[in-house]
């Protein structure tokens, strides 16, 4: 694939509904995001609108959900936030592109997409905090954990992976069940204008399409034929009248012939 094939295909995944969509998921993760660092939960539910608008509009559109997702929780929540944004990103695109290859049509790709977020979440989350904050952040209840587990074992990166691969597996086990749901309940139609290739649904919605296409076509093609039938209108001829009218342009010509007769004699 070449660069400007997949800058094309990038650049086709920001339709005007998927622009319309980005604000809604990132509001959703904003609500998400500011209830569980308000209350100090173990959770972020900071991707729930970053894994709906995946299945909806693509991978990229979901990367760039997650950067702004995060660049507002730094400025409304915590400055915390702001290098996480990498986590962000790269679930959205593991989601996505995961999505694209029709692993959220049943319930067992669901479970993976759940998996390979979690997974990738946790490497690249506990990267951060061991490099950047130094194994804690205090913004939820992961923190305590993380302490306890430093006491027990005496190993801060190994005390950061355990606890935020538990963290993980939770948080995004509500993130992509309820991500699942919300994408079930989405009418068909709305579906088959955004990126789900390689499913099922795709296949049928196509289908569809093409059939009313072809509907369209048909009821086109009766409208200019009833337009065209009205337009000639046929030419009825009085018989009567045309008989009267040469009787009556024949008349004068016999009073010719008779004065032309009469002066011969």
């Amino acid at each position: 694939m070449s660069a400007r094939s997949l800058w094309r295909g990038i650049t086709a995944q920001f339709s005007t509904k998927s622009l319309v969509l980005i604000p809604i998921a990132v509001g959703i993760n904003l609500i998400g995001g500011t209830l569980s660092s308000t209350l100090k939960l173990p959770l972020f539910l900071d991707m729930i609108g970053t894994t709906v608008i995946a299945c909806l509009s693509g991978p990229w559109v979901a990367a760039l959900c997650g950067l702004l997702t995060n660049i507002f929780l730094a400025l409304v929540a915590n400055p915390v936030y702001l290098p996480y944004a990498l986590s962000s990103v790269l679930c959205g695109l593991v989601i996505g592109y995961m999505v694209k290859a029709g692993l959220f049509k049943r319930i067992w790709g669901a479970i993976l997409v759940w998996l390979a977020c979690a997974l990738v979440n946790t490497v690249t989350a506990s990267l951060i905090t061991v490099l950047v904050y130094g194994g804690a952040t205090g913004v939820n209840g992961t923190s305590v954990l993380t302490a306890a587990l430093v006491v027990a074992v005496k190993n801060i990166v190994i005390s950061v992976l355990s606890s935020s691969m538990l963290e993980n597996l939770i948080d995004k086990g509500i993130t992509v069940l309820i991500a699942y749901v919300i994408v079930r309940r989405i009418p068909k139609r709305f579906l088959s204008q955004y990126a789900l290739d390689g499913s099922d649904d795709q296949a049928d919605l196509d289908d569809l399409d093409d059939l009313d296409e072809d509907e369209d076509e048909d009821e086109r093609e009766a409208v200019g034929a009833s337009s065209q039938k009205s337009s000639v209108q046929p030419v009825k001829v009085d018989v009567a009248a045309e008989s009267d009218r040469g009787s009556s342009t024949g008349a004068p010509a016999n009073l010719d012939h008779d004065r032309a007769q009469r002066s011969e004699r």
